[in-house]
């Protein structure tokens, strides 16, 4: 599959690269929506599941996502794999959930498969004509492990992970992902474009409406706001008041951070559809798959470092508490947006400069769409 170029990273101008106006149809067209499950999820690297959840050999875990069903596991040398979760005899769907197994075996027939994804057991296998075992492996999928998750990819031809992420990674390292674990997990379908979720999180312009009485009382400046290729960042100074620096100072394990990366919260919109709010005491992940063109799937973790105590644990419960009331506020609006839009009676929008974020990403999905053709 065609790959578009990525740009290197650079600060966003006041008015950042991407469409300044944006058609209506492309938050509920099937046909829009179509292309970008063949074009951009179909090509671009997903993140699969946090790497920790695969520590022991012979733990696996289903995700089924945009129309695909695949099985990661850690196979029996310690190798995390990615698989198709399908029989090669029939199709079949082979495992459901998470959990540990020994051999990956086909509830039709039978047919199982070791944790490598070979071949190793046939029933009755004199009954096939001219049957070449050596062929019907499980069809893998290329899966890396990066920044404490394991990604995936479906198309064989994309770029390696890291060059993708252009810098991110590098970026990122002080925080040590692998440490963080889970306070609060959960998946919702919201009644909304994938896109939406996706660029509300990372819209200054709505924050003062609808935040008004919760994080906009803390922010005294506008974000920064800068581009990785595909990727944005956005970094904001929440509750920036005196005695904060010696809070940061004691919430501030993993590092070594600059001083904007203990005390700003730093939001990364990966692309397409991975979010992450990092402070050194914390992290969000928010996951954003299409259902269809006026719904999709919220996947939300919250999480704290592992061995979090003291001032530390509860700081990041106070945070998990504010932000999910402020989550409530955003899948309000944004429910709202898509009522509103699939209408059909407003077929224009204007982009502010404070939505540039949005503004980047849906430059970002026009370049690969156009990249993949029709």
């Amino acid at each position: 599959m065609a790959h578009p170029s990525s740009p290197e990273a650079t600060p966003l101008h006041p008015t950042p690269p991407g469409p300044t106006r944006l058609s209506s149809d492309r938050y509920i067209s099937e046909a829009f929506l179509d292309r970008e499950k063949r074009h951009i999820f179909g090509a671009a690297w997903l993140v699969a599941c946090p790497a920790h959840k695969l520590r022991r050999k012979g733990a696996y875990m289903v995700q089924d996502e945009v129309d695909e069903s695949i099985v990661i596991v850690r196979d029996a040398h310690g190798t995390i794999r990615a698989f198709h979760n399908s029989c090669r005899h029939r199709g079949s769907r082979l495992v459901d959930g998470r959990g540990r197994i020994q051999k990956i075996a086909c509830p039709y027939h039978d047919w199982n498969y070791d944790l490598d994804g070979r071949l190793c057991g046939v029933p009755r296998a004199a009954g096939f004509d001219d049957l070449d075992t050596s062929d019907l492996n499980l069809r893998p999928l290329r899966s890396e492990v990066l920044l404490g998750f394991v990604w995936v990819t479906f198309d064989d031809n994309a770029a390696p992970l890291r060059d993708c992420l252009t810098d991110i990674d590098q970026e990122l390292a002080p925080y040590r992902l692998d440490e963080m674990r889970a306070v609060d997990t959960f998946e919702r379908v919201l009644p909304c474009n994938w896109k939406v979720m996706l660029e509300n999180a990372m819209d200054f312009y709505h924050v003062a409406a609808v935040h008004s009485k919760t994080v906009s009382k803390h922010i005294e400046m506008t974000p920064d706001l800068q581009s990785y290729g595909d990727h944005t960042r956005q970094r904001l100074q929440i509750a920036n008041y005196r005695w904060r620096q010696r809070l940061d100072q004691a919430c501030s394990r993993g590092g070594p951070y600059t001083d904007l990366q203990a005390s700003a919260l730093h939001k990364y919109l990966i692309f397409p559809n991975l979010l992450l709010n990092v402070l050194p005491y914390h992290l969000t992940v928010m996951q954003v798959f299409p259902i269809d063109a006026q719904t999709c799937r919220l996947r939300y973790a919250f999480c704290r470092r592992k061995g979090a105590r003291g001032i530390e644990l509860a700081r990041v419960m106070a945070t998990w508490a504010a932000s999910r009331y402020i989550l409530r506020e955003d899948i309000e609006i944004i429910g709202r947006f898509q009522q509103g839009v699939s209408t059909g009676r407003v077929t224009e929008q204007f982009l502010h400069k404070e939505e540039g974020a949005g503004a980047h990403f849906h430059g970002v999905i026009n370049r690969w769409l156009a990249a993949g053709g029709a």
